[in-house]
């Protein structure tokens, strides 16, 4: 069987946020996920509402996905630093510290809650769109 060049001795394995840091990110999401969609509808009753809107919008998604950035290049660190998709595919022995490794991608992944997020962000989508239409084509005054 192949060895691998890991020194996964050396691995530094992440620790995992807190429920609450994942909870406070995920509803940072949701709200930007709304505030730019309710741009559609501000937009109808004053630009300056709708400008606060996308600042506010737009600063939540940078701390939303900023974080999301760093949750992935940290699961995708792990993998590389302990060539764990080689080990797999080749049947491997893993060793303790795959394992940890393993264990921290694992509960990661069912954590975390951006299916949810990007739930809220399509369903959201559609009811902006929906909203807009109406508006645009005077079918619905609010």
């Amino acid at each position: 069987m192949k060895q691998f060049e890991s020194d996964s001795a050396n691995v530094r394995i992440p620790k995992g946020y807190s429920i609450n840091l994942i909870k406070m990110y995920f509803w940072i999401g949701v709200i930007s996920a709304i505030l730019l969609r309710a741009i559609i509808i501000a937009d109808h009753y004053s630009g300056f509402v709708a400008r606060v809107l996308w600042y506010a919008g737009v600063v939540g998604y940078l701390l939303f996905f900023s974080h999301r950035y760093d949750i992935a290049k940290r699961r995708v660190g792990v993998i590389k630093n302990l060539s764990l998709l080689e080990k797999i595919q080749t049947r491997e022995p893993l060793q303790e510290k795959d394992f940890e490794g393993l264990n921290y991608i694992m509960w990661s992944l069912s954590v975390s809650r951006e299916r949810l997020n990007y739930l809220v962000i399509f369903a959201f989508s559609i009811i902006a769109i929906i909203l807009s239409l109406l508006l645009d084509l005077g079918i619905v005054e609010l």
